[in-house]
């Protein structure tokens, strides 16, 4: 059995459909008010027996800082997959962030190693990584370097990964997956699938940056690739970055659009626009007390020629990834034929 936590996110639906299709048992880790629609839509996405698979998940209530419900999940378990972390780029969430993403990973890292579960996988993010230098892709032994220019979220997920590392050092056999920009269809007014709502709504703009992306699906099954492997203790104790190609956002947004059958973007938002753009949206949201839509952070991501190199995970895996131009179009479908009922 397998302990998962994130389960109503995005990636976490994707590795719920994946687990439960493969006759393995799960339980999931899940708010008290979390609706579970998204989870749901996502496997009929893939399945014509999405119900049937779907009930086959115990869902466990409670939080990453509720140690019982983690006790109450874990107990008995083969393996955690730890998918779950706060992500928010609003400087009025930093303190709260950085103590949930971290003191949460601690909880579950102290409780494995209590009850003795043999296999833990963190899911961490290339935010956690180094920062590329000289257009040198970033891969597995790029270290983590603090600065003023590092988000919020970027501190958070190395301090998580720290407590990764820690339990590591103590006995806790886990691997850590540090994936790109993830590309894939869920709640299409937040996180990566918004961009295909906005593209098809009339986006004009895009960032002038370059990044790493990777299919979800990809993400799901690199992660239980290693779980399930028969030279586990080989593959402990090591990061796995995921990346599937490296492309500017202008790329992106165009195949996207392609997809969609939209205009694509055309304009390019420069580096003073960007600015004037966040400044506007946290005025924006000063008054309306909403999230603002830019940030200083993401304005800046937005703005960097990233590149990542996840090769790695091949080596050692019988996987390969999806080509982006495919997981668009895949995605694409499905946002076509959600929004046509």
């Amino acid at each position: 059995m397998i302990f998962l936590t994130g389960g109503t996110g995005m990636l976490g639906a994707h590795l719920l459909f994946d687990i439960t299709g493969s006759g393995v048992k799960v339980r999931a880790l899940k708010r008290e008010n979390s609706d579970l629609q998204l989870v749901r839509r996502i496997f009929s996405w893939y399945s014509d027996d999405a119900e049937q698979l779907f009930q086959q998940i115990e869902w466990i209530e409670g939080d990453m800082l509720d140690r019982a419900a983690l006790r109450e999940g874990m107990e008995g378990t083969d393996a955690v997959i730890h998918a779950a972390a706060r992500l928010s780029f609003d400087p009025r969430d930093r303190a709260s962030m950085l103590y949930e993403n971290a003191e949460g990973t601690k909880y579950l890292v102290d409780l494995a190693m209590e009850l003795g579960i043999p296999r833990f996988c963190h899911v961490s993010s290339i935010a956690a990584l180094g920062e590329a230098e000289s257009g040198i892709p970033v891969n597995e032994d790029f270290s983590w370097k603090n600065d003023r220019k590092r988000s919020a979220y970027s501190e958070s997920k190395f301090q998580s990964e720290m407590e990764v590392w820690r339990g590591v050092q103590e006995g806790l056999q886990s691997v850590i997956v540090n994936p790109s920009v993830i590309l894939g269809p869920g709640n299409w007014n937040s996180g990566s699938p918004r961009l295909f709502k906005t593209i098809h709504d009339g986006l004009k703009f895009y960032p002038p940056g370059t990044n790493g992306f990777v299919d979800v699906r990809d993400v799901s099954k690199a992660i239980l690739a290693l779980v399930n492997s028969k030279e586990w203790e080989k593959l402990s104790s090591q990061r796995y970055v995921l990346s599937a190609e490296n492309k500017s956002y202008r790329d992106i947004f165009g195949l996207i659009a392609e997809a969609l059958d939209r205009s694509a973007p055309t304009i390019r938002a420069n580096r003073v626009l960007l600015q004037g753009g966040w400044r506007m949206s946290g005025l924006i949201a000063l008054l309306t007390g909403r999230p603002p839509s830019l940030t200083r952070d993401t304005a800046r991501s937005s703005a960097k020629i990233s590149a990542y190199d996840g090769s790695k995970i091949k080596s050692v895996t019988p996987f390969n990834y999806t080509p982006i131009v495919q997981t668009i179009r895949n995605i694409g479908k499905i946002f076509r034929e959600d929004h046509s009922k």
